[in-house]
Parts: structure tokens; C-alpha cells; sequence
């Protein structure tokens, strides 16, 4: 239970800190309604009731959420400065406002006078009440870490002044969040920081059973001058865990790769492999998901199933074609797809899709080039084995083969397979190069955003209408 916990702290608290979210913004609106109607403070005919503007009040605490996702904030709970949890704030509540006037514009007209006078003053509270409620959060967070609830168990590789540095840094952080283990080290055997000795527990050769012995959660290179090679082979050692990996950065790192948020104690730290889907944020992409699969399963059904009949009747053969693919967490599943080849096309030996196939069909061919064939997949959108975009699920034999060339191949199934991806878009299809593809899915993995999402959803689009899905 304690390493469920640890593990989903995040999600955690980004409840938490939506919850909180949720409440500021609708005592800042309720706030802004009193002082501007009833306290006096400004001339103007109040409405009835405050109950009046329920609606508009909901829509603002809904949208204020939204410009929280949208720049961020429920990816992980931000522990930064109070000037930056301020513009982080405004960020927010300005989206929310705009969003919930234009709502207001289109849906609530008749409520549109009140709003107007009410919003720029909600605008103002919601930004401090937001930035102070969070910072309310971020102090029982403290409360709770002193109390050992959320605390992050970490591994400091490198027991040089570097990794000194490191792990006084850990143990002297105000915010209590970190707990540091021990350190891997091939020279030293122990180090003593202050008044504790500090074990060192193990070489890099066995790191990934260190990690796995003490329930490690993060894990801080400290050895500026590692070689790529070497690093390499860390992260492939963390690859199948569940660990983080940091990064302290040599000057020339420090100048071409974004720190990560926060750091600790102001050091720099470069997150080599954080995945950015984590609590709200996963919560959201998959509310998108199932929104969007079942619009579009609705409003094209009976175009699938004059396309599933037409490649019926053009081939001998089934509609639609059912393989294995892994998907998330390494787990297989069944994906699904119109039929664009010939019956038994496995059975020519080659199972890798090459431009001008001739394994294809008439109407696969045309299903193809529109990326029609890939619709049938929202099926498996909604049953959870897949995300409208994420990295493309591959066979258990190619992942079996790929994970061992390809560092970090196995960090693209950490979060869904996508019907559509960051790669496919970029023209990494078919027999395209894993190497390139994999750079690409790492890349979506760790950078996710819903505006990330939303772009790539518009490029697939943009490549379906110009028919260049080939």
C-alpha cells in the first residue's frame, strides 16, 4: 500500500490541488459578486439572486481548470518559488475568465450585463486566491512529508564532490519530499554528509537490482563528465522500473536542455526520462479520448459499415483484420483494422508494411492513403487498450527485438499506444527507422501536453485530407 501510495502520490495531489483550484475560483467569483453588488462598493442593479449567475460560475471553475492543464499545472504539483506559483496563477485564471466569457457570449446571453461587471474583479481574486490556496497546499504537503506520507525515496549514482553536493542538497531540502537512500558508486564503499553516514549500495553493474531491493523512486546521476555510452546503459538499467531519472548537468548540458521544475534547493536537474502523463493530466487525455472516439463512432457509423462491406465484397476475406500488438506497460491486446491486404498476407513472409505493397488490396490501397483503415481502432480507444495519440503499438515480436537494439525503446510504452503519434506525423511510417521513430515517441512521452494532443490531432487531420497517410 505504501508503494501504491508513493508511486501515485502524484495523482494525489494534483486532486488535491484541483479540488483547491475549484473552491478559490468559485469564492473568488462569489467574492466578486458581493463586493460588486452587495457591499455597495460599486454603483449598478444587482440580479435577483446570486444563484442567478450559478451557471457562469460553474463554467468559470471548469475553464479555470482547463488553463490549468493547458499550461501544466496538474502534471505534477509545482513546488517553485511564490513569483512563479503567482504567474502560473494568473496564466490560469486568465484562460478560465476568457473561456467563461465567451461562454457566457453564446450560451448564457441574458446573463451577459452582470458578467461583465462581475468578472474583471473575479479575474483579480481568482489569481491571488488561487496562488494563495496553493501555497496553503504546498505548506500541509510539507506537514504531511515530515510525517513520512508522499516521500520520494532517492538514489544518488556517483559518490564524488558532485554527488556530495547532491545528497546535502537532499537532505537539507525545507520541503521534506526527498529521502535519500544511498548512493552507487565503483570506488567508494560509504559517505558521510555532516553527522550520517550514507551507504553506498552497490556499483552501476547492479543497479537495477538496487533500485528494485529499496523501492527506489528517483534517481540523481551526479557525474557531469559520464560518458553518452555510459549513460545510456544507466537508463537502460532503470528502463524497466518505475523510477525517474535526474540528471545534474555539465555546463554545456545546463545551456542546451530545459532544467527540470523546482530542482532541488536550486540545484539544476536535467529530467533525463520523467514522464509527463501523470494524475490529472492522464485523467484528462483520457476523458478526451473517449469523447472523441465515441462523436466520431457515432457520426461516421454507417460510412464503417458501407467501408467494412465494400472490402468484403472487393476481396476474398474477412472486413477486418485483428493482431497482436503490446500496448501499454508491455501488456498485449488485440488491435483492430479494415482489411487493406490480401488474405493471408503474413503467409508471403513479410509482415513490414513498404511503400507499394503489393500484398494490398484495391480498396486497401485507397483505405490506406486516407488512414481510414485505422478508424475500426477507436474501438479499442474506448475499451482503454489504446489513446487516440501516443507512440504506434508494434508486434511482440518487433518490441521483443527492438527493446534490445533501441536504448530506452521500452519508455514509448509506459503510457498508450495512439492510433495517431508525434512520428506518424512527422513521416515516420511503415518502414520508416525505428531508431528516428523511437527519438520521436520519447520525445511526445516526455513533453506532453493537451495542446501537444491537439496539434498533432490537427496535423493527422491536415494528412487524411490530402490524402498523404501512405
Amino acid at each position: 500500500m505504501l508503494i501504491w501510495a508513493r508511486r501515485n502520490w502524484g495523482a494525489i495531489v494534483s486532486t488535491l490541488s484541483l479540488g483547491a483550484d475549484v473552491a478559490t475560483v468559485v469564492l473568488a467569483f462569489i467574492a466578486a459578486y458581493y463586493m460588486r453588488y452587495r457591499i455597495g462598493w460599486f454603483e449598478g442593479t444587482p440580479p435577483n439572486r446570486f444563484l442567478f449567475l450559478a451557471p457562469v460560475t460553474v463554467s468559470f471553475a471548469v475553464a479555470t481548470v482547463i488553463g490549468g492543464l493547458t499550461v501544466g499545472m496538474y502534471s505534477r504539483f509545482r513546488t517553485a518559488g511564490p513569483f512563479d506559483r503567482v504567474a502560473r496563477s494568473a496564466g490560469m485564471v486568465t484562460i478560465g475568465a476568457l473561456l467563461a466569457v465567451a461562454a457566457t457570449f453564446f450560451v448564457f446571453t441574458d446573463r451577459l450585463e452582470p458578467v461583465r461587471n462581475v468578472m474583471p474583479i473575479a479575474w483579480l481574486l481568482g489569481i491571488v486566491f488561487v496562488a494563495v490556496g496553493r501555497s496553503l497546499l504546498a505548506g500541509l504537503l510539507r506537514i504531511l512529508a515530515v510525517l513520512g506520507h508522499g516521500v520520494q525515496r532517492v538514489l544518488v549514482i556517483g559518490a564524488g564532490s558532485e554527488g556530495r553536493e547532491v545528497g546535502g542538497r537532499l537532505l537539507g531540502d525545507p520541503s521534506r519530499r526527498y529521502q535519500l537512500v544511498g548512493f552507487v558508486d565503483d570506488f567508494e564503499s560509504r559517505v558521510t554528509l555532516g553527522e550520517r553516514d550514507l551507504p553506498v549500495l552497490g556499483t552501476p553493474a547492479v543497479l537495477a537490482d538496487v533500485i528494485a531491493e529499496h523501492e527506489i523512486d528517483k534517481v540523481v546521476v551526479a557525474i557531469p563528465s559520464l560518458s553518452h555510452d555510459d549513460l545510456l546503459s544507466i537508463l537502460a538499467e532503470v528502463e524497466a522500473s518505475y523510477a525517474d531519472v535526474w540528471l545534474l548537468p555539465d555546463l554545456f548540458q545546463l545551456m542546451v536542455s530545459p532544467v527540470t521544475e523546482g530542482g532541488v534547493r536550486g540545484l539544476p536537474l536535467i529530467a533525463v526520462n520523467e514522464v509527463r502523463l501523470r494524475g490529472l493530466s492522464r485523467f484528462s487525455k483520457r476523458m478526451l479520448d473517449l469523447v472523441v472516439a465515441s462523436i466520431v463512432l457515432v457520426v461516421a457509423s454507417v460510412p464503417l459499415l458501407l467501408i467494412a462491406l465494400i472490402v468484403k465484397l472487393d476481396s476474398k476475406g474477412p472486413a477486418f483484420y485483428v493482431q497482436t500488438r503490446v500496448g501499454r506497460d508491455g501488456r498485449p491486446f488485440p488491435i483492430v483494422k479494415f482489411r487493406t491486404m490480401v488474405s493471408g498476407a503474413d503467409e508471403y513472409g513479410q509482415t513490414w508494411t513498404v511503400a507499394n505493397d503489393p500484398r494490398r488490396t484495391r480498396v486497401g490501397r485507397w483505405l490506406r492513403r486516407y488512414w481510414i483503415d485505422e478508424l475500426p481502432q477507436l474501438l479499442n480507444v474506448i475499451r482503454g487498450d489504446m489513446s487516440l495519440v501516443g507512440p504506434r503499438p508494434e508486434q511482440p515480436d518487433y518490441v521483443a527485438r527492438f527493446r534490445g537494439e533501441f536504448s530506452r525503446y521500452m519508455v514509448r510504452h509506459r503510457e498508450r499506444a495512439g492510433v495517431t503519434g508525434w512520428a506518424q506525423v512527422n513521416g515516420m511510417r511503415g518502414d520508416s527507422s525505428i531508431a528516428d521513430r523511437t527519438r520521436y515517441d520519447l520525445y511526445y512521452v516526455e513533453n506532453w501536453s493537451v495542446l501537444f494532443d491537439l496539434r498533432i490531432l490537427l496535423r493527422t487531420l491536415l494528412i487524411v485530407i490530402r490524402g498523404d497517410a501512405n
